[in-house]
């Protein structure tokens, strides 16, 4: 194993064990929103460090209140740190071809756009506070 495995298997252990032990909404450490700051809207990663928070203590439901997103963002860092450590070619990390590009960022901006639209159900995609 070279070093720079090494090196990203320590950094997501460090990640991980920091958002076990720090909770994002109890710490001011951790940095407010800039999109949410400058426009009062919801950007599609916000709640995303209290949703990984609540994953690592086994709390789905509200890791799913904080934001969704995080359900589809985790197996995929998941899959791209495994093919990394493995040993993959670049190509073979980089799962998403054009198509699934535009596809994910498509999701990403209606997932942004429902999430700050104050009616039910959809207000129910606001990260809890």
């Amino acid at each position: 194993m070279n070093l720079n495995k090494i090196l990203l298997a320590v950094l997501a252990l460090s990640i991980t064990a920091f958002y076990f032990f720090w909770n994002p909404a109890e710490i001011s450490l951790f940095p407010s929103c800039p999109f949410k700051t400058l426009t009062g809207f919801y950007c599609p990663g916000c709640g995303g460090q209290r949703a990984f928070h609540a994953i690592l203590h086994g709390d789905f439901e509200e890791a799913f209140h904080n934001n969704l997103l995080i359900f589809l963002v985790i197996p995929i860092a998941f899959y791209k740190i495994i093919l990394e450590l493995n040993g993959s070619t670049s190509k073979d990390v980089l799962i998403l071809n054009y198509n699934q590009i535009w596809i994910f960022l498509s999701l990403l901006f209606l997932f942004t756009l429902l999430r700050n639209i104050p009616l039910y159900p959809l207000n129910q995609l606001i990260p809890l506070k």
